[in-house]
């Protein structure tokens, strides 16, 4: 008989001994039990997209749209701002001529000319003190960007300077090429025979601070072969 010893053993090694007619006959091992299951993982490759952002036209359209908006409503509320009449001192010089003088000035909204074909004013402006045509004296001028905004000039609307506006700022600049109209003039003296200066450059500039006025103006002006040209230059306050 054999042992359970040595049975343990045969079991251990996988190998089964028993005694009989047949020989030694060979009995496999049970196979091995798993402990535990271990789930499967599947691995899915990555790819990396790029991510395209697009802007449409539409949108581009709109964006621009809601930037002019905004810039032409700006524009709308300096106008505004700015327009009026205004009691004015004008404290400069003229041909060696010093003098301190009441002028009106005038901001108007834009007057439709048929002058020059320079840009459309954003507003009109004129600077009016004394007569200088039919009373001539030391500083006195009538200077506009159109004969619509000088008082009583009886012509047509003509552009005899070009404007442009920076907030509450506003710069005038003589057409050169309209200077012979004789729209825009000052004197440098009371003489009878005082020439007439008509203005061809330089620029009249203002800020207007609600109704706080200060600016300056530095034009040249031609008065003809025998006159020729003079400089006024002034300082605007009110």
């Amino acid at each position: 008989m054999i042992s359970n010893r040595k049975i343990i053993a045969a079991v251990t090694t996988g190998l089964l001994l028993t005694a009989g007619c047949g020989g030694v006959e060979q009995v496999a091992s049970p196979a091995p039990v798993p402990t535990s299951d271990t789930p499967t993982t599947t691995t899915t490759p990555t790819t990396d997209t790029p991510t395209t952002t697009e802007t449409t036209s539409s949108e581009t359209t709109t964006t621009e749209e809601e930037t002019t908006t905004s810039e032409t409503e700006e524009t709308e509320a300096a106008r505004r701002s700015t327009t009026g009449s205004y009691d004015v001192t004008l404290s400069g010089s003229v041909s060696g001529h010093s003098f301190s003088r009441p002028a009106t000035l005038r901001v108007v909204d834009t007057i439709s000319s048929s002058g020059t074909t320079n840009d459309v004013n954003p507003v009109d402006v004129c600077l009016v003190s004394g007569s200088p045509a039919g009373r001539p004296q030391p500083g006195a001028i009538r200077f506009g960007s159109n004969t619509g905004c000088l008082p009583g000039s009886g012509a047509a609307d003509l552009d005899l300077a070009s404007v442009d506006t920076d907030g509450d700022t506003i710069t005038v600049e003589p057409v050169e090429n309209m200077a012979a109209t004789g729209g825009n003039l000052f004197t440098s003296s009371s003489s009878i025979a005082a020439c007439p200066f008509f203005p061809k450059s330089g620029r009249l500039r203002v800020t207007i601070d609600g109704g706080d006025v200060s600016g300056r103006i530095e034009v040249t002006g031609y008065g003809g072969a025998f006159c020729g040209t003079t400089v006024y230059d002034a300082k605007i306050s009110g």
